[in-house]
């Protein structure tokens, strides 16, 4: 799907003379592919949520959300539907965006927000056949539960005090009533998707920019020498160190088991690239063009806690008879 993005970064980095596999190559293919990818992505993504947004009852949804049952459907739901779309962290954003827009109560989107990197059926299936199902079905409720309670947290902070202001839509009536005709849809969502990527270029040239440096220049090894430890204490070390990581969730098994040969312990590796999946600077650079870095601290806090206690349970489970 991307062989034309791939094309396009390699004929840069060999215009350049550039080793696209070490050093500045590496990281200005990295930036390349990533920023063509993601500004499709972002686009369409927009595109999509926006028509989607105009076709539903929205204030009739968000009622249901809101009375005492309807958060009680909506968390796993939400899960489940960030479980089936194959997103990596920065590419869920718009639909994260399309949710808050939307007025969605925060803590449902979040739920999105934080198990769509995580899970996607593709990583499961690559996990299955490299560590088997057991293991591969239990990452994968892992990261839907990661993704429920981190928003049920959330929302017990009552997350949406820390947005910044515009984040979300007026919440006048005429709001949620869709344009005219197919033609006035269109037109709307495509303006939606184009206020959405202007927002947030800014912080997408950051995070891409951070991406790349870190690519390019982080020492082959350095990660495995660093956890090969079997003390507790690596886990919330290893969730810490992913944090600054861009990584899809696809490109987490043979890492993860590139790793596990090394000598890390299955549950320290784990954790590391659950937290460079599920939230990484770039992520967080591009949230700050709606979350105060309040939210964006309580978001990466909770993300961070849920990946370290999950790879204490991976170990445990592991070292068990």
């Amino acid at each position: 799907m991307w062989s034309w993005a791939e094309w396009i970064a390699d004929g840069i980095v060999e215009w350049t003379g550039w080793d696209r596999a070490h050093g500045a190559g590496a990281a200005l293919h990295f930036f390349v592919y990533d920023l063509l990818k993601i500004v499709v992505l972002v686009a369409t993504v927009a595109f999509v949520m926006a028509l989607v947004r105009g076709a539903l009852p929205m204030a009739r949804l968000r009622a249901a959300l809101d009375r005492p049952g309807g958060r009680v459907f909506g968390y796993p739901a939400a899960a489940v539907f960030g479980a089936l779309t194959p997103f990596c962290s920065c590419s869920s954003v718009p639909v994260f965006l399309g949710f808050v827009q939307a007025r969605f109560p925060i803590g449902v989107a979040f739920a999105f927000l934080i198990t769509s990197p995580l899970v996607n059926e593709i990583a499961v299936a690559l996990l299955g056949a490299t560590f088997g199902w057991r293991f591969a079905l239990a990452y994968a409720a892992a990261g839907i539960a990661l993704g429920i309670v981190g928003g049920l947290g959330l929302t017990l902070l009552r997350a949406e005090r820390w947005l910044t202001p515009g984040a979300m839509q007026p919440t006048d009536a005429d709001d949620d009533e869709a344009p005219h005709g197919l033609r006035g849809r269109l037109l709307d969502a495509a303006d939606t998707s184009l206020h959405i990527l202007r927002k947030i270029a800014p912080w997408l040239l950051a995070s891409l920019a951070l991406g790349a440096g870190m690519h390019g220049f982080v020492p082959e090894g350095f990660f495995e020498n660093l956890f090969a430890d079997t003390g507790a204490w690596t886990v919330p070390l290893a969730s810490l160190a992913g944090l600054p990581l861009y990584v899809s969730a696809n490109a987490t098994v043979p890492l993860l088991d590139a790793f596990v040969s090394k000598g890390v312990p299955l549950g320290t590796a784990l954790a590391f690239l659950l937290s460079a999946v599920g939230v990484s600077l770039p992520e967080l650079i591009l949230l700050r063009s709606v979350m105060t870095v309040r939210l964006l601290a309580s978001f990466a806090t909770v993300v961070l806690l849920g990946t370290t206690l999950i790879g204490w349970l991976f170990n445990i489970l592991r070292a068990a008879p």
